[in-house]
């Protein structure tokens, strides 16, 4: 049986002011399986979205914010349980 990971979701510094960061719509639901590279969340940022995705695969399971939330760089967004199975 294989060991149970859960691997965080982490806003990187997309190099703008975070005073604009917003998580802008989920693109996964709660408890669905991802790929690596998946799109999960969009965030926006002024007048630019970007895609947050999938580090591995695995199971979305835990949101932590919701959308339209103020966000910051490094902020946990949610987290996967990892799957060698999704590889």
């Amino acid at each position: 049986m294989s060991e149970v990971r859960q691997v965080p979701l982490i806003l990187p510094d997309l190099g703008l002011d975070d005073s604009t960061l917003r998580a802008s719509m989920w693109l996964v639901p709660k408890g669905k399986p991802v790929y690596r590279g998946d799109r999960l969340l969009e965030v926006f940022a002024g007048e630019v979205t970007f895609d947050v995705v999938a580090p591995e695969s695995g199971v979305l399971s835990m949101k932590m914010v919701d959308e339209d939330d103020r966000i910051e760089v490094g902020q946990l967004l949610g987290a996967i349980v990892a799957s060698e199975e999704l590889n």
